[in-house]
Order: structure tokens, then C-alpha cells, then sequence
């Protein structure tokens, strides 16, 4: 029985002062149908439930997004409620505004945060809008909508701002996006919210996904025929409990690729 209690201690002070600060960084290549040759090795670093976590741990993927990204994807829940959000603003302040595209997730919205908060995103917002990116005479989309459930998702509305063939990615805080009607029209869905499940066991998985989706899915690549490819990260922070087991933190470098041709 003392060596059973020994491992749980072991495990409990690994999933609590250990794993939460063993950030991973993931390359995850994309093919996108009918990518412009301009973009093929264009790269996305996807940032996502930062929950207020932005301590010096954070600091090489600051180093790692000014340096190595075309453009930074923030996919939600940057602040916690029970952390300060000023060093959020100094986090999100330190990247390349030029670059940086950020969706509301469910905890930006408590309290107002996203109103009071010391960084103002600006032009950086996606809530509901589609940017066109360019590189010399070819484009993509780059579009987002807010938290499904705290924000005002109108989905319809960031169609309608998408008004030509070339591909389009749509940043999304909840994953469950990929069930929504329209949304065929996306080649590439980059989300959050799970937090991989937060905390897995072996052969189990996790128990919460916080998802609706097919399966047991809680973080990576979804695919199937005739929908977009969906990433969904693990995210940097943690809520409810300050704790990660079996689903370690990451950064996510996203490459889209041009689909050979046949």
C-alpha cells in the first residue's frame, strides 16, 4: 500500500509542477486543395488557452513567433479570472501586431474582460471578419468567428465577406465549428477550448472533452471527405483544476502545402 500512495504522490506532483510547464512545440503540415504555389511552406503559429499563463516559460515561443511565423493564430481564453490580465497585455504586446489574428473564446468574455481589459486587440479582432492575405498576385483568407456559446458567431456573415475561390482558414475557439452548416467552404479549421482533455489516463483517455464531435476526439488532426481539415490544440493553460496530465502544453507550427499534382 506505501508504494501504491508513493506512485499517486509521484504522479499528482508530476501532473502539478511538472507537465504544466513542458511545452511542446508540434509541426503539423497541412495539404490545402488549390494552395497558390506563393503559399506552400506558409507557416501559422498557433497560440491557444493562454488562461492568463504567460510567465518567463512562455518566452521562447514569443522568441519562436517573432522569428519563424508568417502569421500568429490566437484561438481564445487568453485571460483567467484569477490572474492579473496586465501581463497578458505585456505578453501579447511583445508580438507583431502586423501579424497576430485573435477569436474570443468563452473566458475572454467573463466579467466584461474582453472590455476592460490594458490590451486592446484591434485590428488583430477576427470576431466575425475575413482578412485577405496576399503574397505578390495570389491570396487566401484568414477568417474567425467568436466563442460559440458566450460570443455571437454569425458564421453567415464571414461568408459573405469571402468573395472569391481562393482557399480560406477559419479560426475557431470551439472545435465543434466543424459541425456547422457553411462550413464546407473552409479547407482549414484552427481551434482550442479542449485543452487535449486536460488530463488523460492510459487506455481511457480523457474524461472530459469538452467537444461534441465524433469519437473521442479532444486535440490534433480531424479529417474526413468533403470537410475541412481540423486542428485543434492542447493549448498553453489550464482551467478549473491547475492541473495536466498525459496532455502536455503546446505550441502548434501549422505548414500548409500545395496538394501534389496528379
Amino acid at each position: 500500500m506505501e508504494i501504491v500512495i508513493g506512485i499517486l504522490g509521484i504522479l499528482a506532483l508530476y501532473a502539478v509542477v511538472v507537465e504544466p510547464y513542458w511545452i511542446r512545440l508540434r509541426r503539423v503540415d497541412v495539404e490545402i486543395p488549390e494552395l497558390p504555389a506563393q503559399f506552400d511552406g506558409f507557416t501559422i503559429l498557433h497560440l491557444s488557452d493562454l488562461h492568463g499563463r504567460v510567465g518567463a516559460f512562455l518566452r521562447p515561443a514569443v522568441r519562436l513567433a517573432m522569428e519563424q511565423a508568417d502569421v500568429i493564430a490566437l484561438t481564445g481564453d487568453l485571460y483567467a479570472l484569477t490572474l492579473p490580465d496586465a501581463s497578458v497585455a505585456s505578453y501579447l504586446n511583445a508580438l507583431d501586431r502586423r501579424r497576430l489574428f485573435y477569436v474570443s473564446g468563452n473566458h475572454d468574455y467573463r466579467h466584461g474582460v474582453l472590455k476592460t481589459s490594458s490590451w486592446n486587440p484591434g485590428s488583430c479582432l477576427l470576431d466575425n471578419r475575413a482578412v485577405h492575405l496576399t503574397r505578390g498576385d495570389a491570396g487566401i483568407w484568414l477568417a474567425g468567428i467568436p466563442d460559440l456559446v458566450k460570443g455571437k458567431p454569425n458564421l453567415a456573415e464571414v461568408l459573405e465577406q469571402i468573395d472569391t475561390e481562393e482557399p480560406a482558414i477559419l479560426l475557431s475557439h470551439r472545435p465543434d465549428v466543424w459541425l456547422k452548416e457553411g462550413i464546407r467552404r473552409f479547407q482549414l479549421i484552427l481551434s482550442g477550448h479542449t485543452h487535449g482533455g486536460q488530463v488523460r489516463f492510459p487506455w481511457i483517455g480523457a474524461l472530459v472533452r469538452h467537444n461534441k464531435l465524433p469519437g473521442n476526439y479532444v486535440s490534433g488532426i480531424l479529417s474526413k471527405e468533403g470537410y475541412p481539415t481540423l486542428v485543434t490544440s492542447k493549448g498553453l493553460g489550464m482551467s478549473e483544476l491547475p492541473v495536466r496530465f498525459l496532455s502536455p502544453p503546446e505550441v502548434l507550427k501549422i505548414c500548409l502545402r500545395r496538394v501534389p499534382s496528379i
